[in-house]
């Protein structure tokens, strides 16, 4: 019995530990995108949407301060590297975690600046509405 119980517990250990490897797997770039852009030493706030849908990326992206959103003409991911198209701008930056910092330049390629983003994770403290075919329910939160 007793060697049937460190078993059932190793057995128990490796399928959590195979569930944390494919949650790392996960793609880390769609989400909700927040940060500032530097353009000649002037900094402002800036947001982005991601979304992968089929294996394509779309988004868009809004300055906070005074411009409403545009959709993101091109947007693509190789590895860490990041490749972001608007329509007078591209950024080029690098994923690391939650996140993503690089370059701003013109159409033209001519450098205006920099741009560091922080991806905003849902909260395990926010519920999400169920949908009606999910029986499903939401997480408690720890200690409950």
């Amino acid at each position: 019995m007793k060697k049937m119980s460190v078993v059932f517990a190793l057995a128990i250990a490796a399928c959590a530990g195979a569930s944390r490897n494919v949650e790392s797997r996960k793609d880390p770039l769609p989400g909700h995108w927040v940060g500032v852009i530097d353009r000649e030493g002037w900094q402002r706030p800036l947001s982005i949407m991601i979304d992968s849908k089929e294996g394509r990326y779309a988004g868009s992206w809004m300055s906070l301060e005074n411009q409403p959103g545009i959709m993101v003409e091109g947007l693509r991911r190789s590895s860490d590297a990041v490749h972001i198209e608007l329509a007078a701008l591209v950024f080029d930056g690098k994923l690391a975690g939650r996140t993503l910092a690089g370059t701003v330049a013109n159409k033209e390629g001519a450098s205006v600046g920099s741009f560091a983003l922080t991806r905003l994770d849902r909260s395990p403290w926010i519920r999400r509405a169920r949908r009606p075919d999910s029986s499903a329910a939401p997480p408690a939160p720890p200690g409950m």
